[in-house]
């Protein structure tokens, strides 16, 4: 699925388009990075959002990925398509 088709595929959520700093431990994996984007309800985007935080562990995050998307990032040297995560924890909302 492309970015739309992942988005239509969640009930609620957040579309993550950027990150505004934040920090995380390399040797606990423990992260918080402030993030902005769009309020996901029943497959639409709903809101814009800001100011919010993004918190928990790197190794809890990889292993909730749900679905990669098909859509890889071509004007860069990553090639990173969307992702999907179930659990993130989030606050600011």
């Amino acid at each position: 699925k492309d970015t739309e088709g992942l988005i239509a595929s969640v009930d609620k959520g957040i579309l993550v388009t950027g990150f505004n700093g934040g920090n995380s431990n390399s040797t606990t994996g423990d992260f918080s990075y402030g993030v902005e984007g769009f309020l996901i309800e029943k497959g639409k985007l709903t809101q814009p959002i800001s100011e919010m935080n993004a918190t928990g562990n790197m190794i809890s995050l990889w292993s909730n990925l749900a679905e990669v998307g098909n859509d890889p990032r071509t004007f860069s040297s990553w090639r990173v398509p969307s992702l999907l995560f179930d659990g993130v924890d989030f606050s600011g909302l």
